[in-house]
C-alpha cells in the first residue's frame, strides 16, 4: 500500500536536482519549481533576477513505504548539501536549502543533519525553512535534465 508523501529541496539549478531525485526508488515525481521567496507566482525571469527571494528546487511526490524521507533527504545532502557558512544567509536562487511541510518534517530535517554531522564532522549550512508556497516552473523546465542554461 502506497504512503505518497512530499518534499521540497532546492540545490543549485533545478534541472540536475530533479534528474537526481527522479531516479531514487521510491520516488513517483520530481517536479521544478519555485519556493522559499515573497513574489507570488513567480517567474523563471523574475526568480533569476535575483529580487523574489525564491530559491529553484524541487517538489518531491514519493512512497514512504519505499523510502523513508529522512532517507530522502540524506541522499539529497549528501550530493546538495552545502558546508560553507555563507549558504546559510545566501537568497541566490542556486541555494541549497530544505523546506520542510510539516513538525514531523522539520525534527527528521534536524535529526538527519545531526546524525550527518556527526559521521562527517563538518557543519551542514544548507538552509532549512518552513514550505509557505511551491510555484511549478514553467513547462520548458519539467524533466529537461540537460545541463543548467539561461533562458532566451
Amino acid at each position: 500500500m502506497k504512503n505518497v508523501q512530499f518534499a521540497t529541496f532546492g540545490g543549485g539549478c533545478f534541472w540536475g536536482v530533479e534528474k537526481f531525485l527522479q531516479e531514487i526508488p521510491g520516488v513517483i515525481d520530481a517536479v521544478s519549481g519555485y519556493a522559499g521567496g515573497d513574489l507570488v507566482d513567480p517567474s523563471y525571469t523574475d526568480v533569476c533576477g535575483g529580487r523574489t527571494g525564491h530559491a529553484e528546487v524541487v517538489n518531491v511526490e514519493f512512497d514512504a513505504a519505499v523510502i523513508s524521507y529522512s532517507l530522502l533527504l540524506e541522499k539529497f545532502i549528501s550530493k546538495y548539501g552545502k558546508t560553507s557558512s555563507s549558504n546559510l544567509d545566501s537568497v541566490s536562487q542556486y541555494r541549497s536549502i530544505v523546506l520542510y511541510r510539516d513538525s514531523e518534517q522539520e525534527e527528521a530535517t534536524k535529526k538527519v543533519f545531526a546524525k550527518i554531522e556527526a559521521n562527517g564532522g563538518k557543519k551542514i549550512a544548507t538552509q532549512i525553512a518552513a514550505l509557505e508556497k511551491f510555484y511549478p516552473a514553467e513547462d520548458y523546465h519539467q524533466d529537461y535534465h540537460g545541463s543548467c542554461r539561461k533562458e532566451a
